[in-house]
């Protein structure tokens, strides 16, 4: 289990939220669409997302019979963190 946010991003599954969280600002998209763009499982792709959403990096909305998912902006707080981490490494 994540406690806290360093750990979103400094564990194995980084890598993968990542690439998730970059697709998502290309523009919104539903798990389905993301598990076939990074070519990962749909259920992968699922549980990376929920990590996302649990710490505010993503949001979710209906439309008609879909769940679209989106980034929102406390993603540029994180990535701020981020690069400041790798300067001071």
């Amino acid at each position: 289990m994540l406690l806290r946010l360093d750990e979103v991003f400094q564990n194995k599954g980084w890598n993968t939220r990542k690439k998730i969280l970059d697709e998502l600002r290309k523009k919104p998209q539903t798990a389905y669409e993301l598990s076939r763009k990074l070519g990962l499982n749909y259920s992968t792709v699922k549980y990376h997302i929920e990590i996302l959403e649990k710490f505010g990096l993503v949001t979710i909305y209906k439309k008609d019979t879909k769940y679209i998912y989106v980034v929102t902006k406390n993603y540029e707080i994180l990535e701020k963190y981020i690069e400041e981490e790798a300067r001071s490494r």
